[in-house]
């Protein structure tokens, strides 16, 4: 059986192109991001040149084919170790130093067992040791060097580079036994062709692995990215949490109120909106906003915010003002926990039935965070010390919700707040320092 080695070498020129085009997209999907790539994509630009050269041998002059044909693939090879070893974020120049010199040994080699002294069982020993070495480098910086989020993905491109290197050693044998003549490309050896032919399938392969070995780089870049933005989100939440919630006790401290007030609706909110059957993240958005429901109080005058007389019906006005005006102060912000604020600031004094104030809402129209801030505020100011009144006796305060169910506040607010008492008077004693 005779194969024509010179068909299967054009075979492969036409793959390594599409190759070439394969390594291309991934060197533009790594640009800029991961390095490695760029190696990889001159490393098939050489192989390709390298194969062409080979493959059409006889157009091209036999020696600058052999010499500069086999240089080029040799080159090709090293220019991807290179971007393995950039790839694994490891810079050896020496090893670098060496493969080049390498190179230039096996290439003047070819050149004296083609030029000086022919020989083709020279040459082919020479480019097949040369191979299987550089294959064994790759190899091992994959196994050993990969870091592990790319380790799968590493084992992978290993195995292809050492088919490769095994291909090779092979080749080396075959070389030490070659017996088929002088011109290789008529040689028709079947061992040779297949030889030639797995070479095909691995630098595929190689293609489809380094495509994989990005997509694991950039996966793992991500979910660190992700981590890192989880992680400065998390702090600039906390952060702006701390600012709200230290602006709302400025103004409760205006107010000569206890500044654990907004912490202590804030968390009554949050498990309200718990036991109303929210989920965890809109419960905390709620307890993280409501803190703020007042902090248009910032604009009412002292002698009105501190009145401990009944106020008239201007002051009244003013008083009622300070909705709008946390609405106005609070609005403008495109976070979603400031908006959230915004609306609780505006709705926490209208009133399930109807009545309540700026809008004069009612029932459902009202949104479920300011109708759970408008039972947390109402409970905690009854409990607690005004200029204008004693704290109430705990009874007097479960009657007065009891009333209020269905008028100023929603009954099955009612109904969750009520029939879980303990956990709201233990958030009170929890949070009563200053009162």
């Amino acid at each position: 059986m005779t194969i024509d080695i010179r068909s299967i070498l054009v075979a492969d020129s036409i793959a390594c192109l599409v190759f070439l085009a394969l390594s291309a997209f991934t060197w533009r999907r790594g640009h800029g991001e991961v390095p490695g790539p760029g190696y990889w994509f001159l490393g098939f630009g050489s192989l390709t040149l390298g194969l062409g050269l080979v493959a059409f041998r006889g157009p091209v002059p036999y020696s600058i084919s052999i010499i500069l044909g086999n240089a080029f693939l040799l080159a090709g090879v090293e220019l991807k170790i290179v971007g393995v070893l950039r790839f694994l974020g490891l810079k050896r120049m020496r090893l670098e130093l060496g493969m080049a010199a390498l190179l230039a040994a096996t290439t003047l080699c070819l050149a004296h067992f083609e030029l000086v002294s022919p020989s083709l069982k020279a040459r082919m020993l020479a480019i097949s040791l040369a191979s299987a070495a550089y294959g064994s480098i790759a190899l091992a910086y994959l196994l050993f060097r990969s870091q592990a989020d790319i380790r799968s993905h590493a084992r992978v491109a290993a195995a292809f580079w050492a088919s490769f290197s095994l291909i090779y050693l092979f080749r080396v044998g075959l070389a030490i036994e070659w017996q088929s003549g002088e011109d290789w490309l008529a040689s028709g050896s079947v061992a040779d062709s297949y030889s030639m032919i797995l070479l095909m399938v691995t630098t595929a392969g190689m293609a489809v692995a380094e495509m994989l070995l990005l997509h694991g780089r950039l996966e793992s870049t991500l979910k660190v990215t992700a981590g890192e933005l989880l992680a400065i989100n998390r702090e600039l939440g906390s952060t702006q949490r701390e600012i709200m919630l230290t602006l709302s006790e400025i103004v409760e401290f205006r107010s000569k109120e206890t500044a654990s007030h907004v912490a202590r609706v804030g968390e009554y909110a949050r498990r309200l909106s718990l036991l109303c059957g929210r989920d965890q993240a809109e419960a905390d958005l709620i307890g993280d906003a409501a803190p703020m429901h007042d902090i248009g109080k910032i604009s009412i005058p002292d002698n009105v915010l501190n009145k401990s007389s009944e106020l008239d019906t201007e002051e009244m006005a003013i008083i009622q003002s300070h909705t709008i005006v946390g609405y106005r102060l609070l609005s403008k912000s495109e976070r979603p926990l400031i908006q959230l604020a915004a609306v609780i600031a505006l709705e926490h004094h209208e009133r399930w039935g109807g009545g309540g104030y700026p809008a004069g809402k009612k029932g459902e129209s009202i949104s479920f965070a300011g109708r759970v801030v408008c039972l947390c505020d109402v409970f905690d100011a009854l409990a607690f010390e005004r200029p204008y009144k004693a704290p109430w006796a705990h009874e007097r305060i479960l009657e007065y919700i009891l009333d209020q169910r269905g008028s100023m506040f929603e009954p099955r607010l009612v109904d969750a707040f009520l029939s879980h008492m303990d956990d709201f008077l233990r958030i009170s004693e929890e949070l009563n320092t200053g009162a």
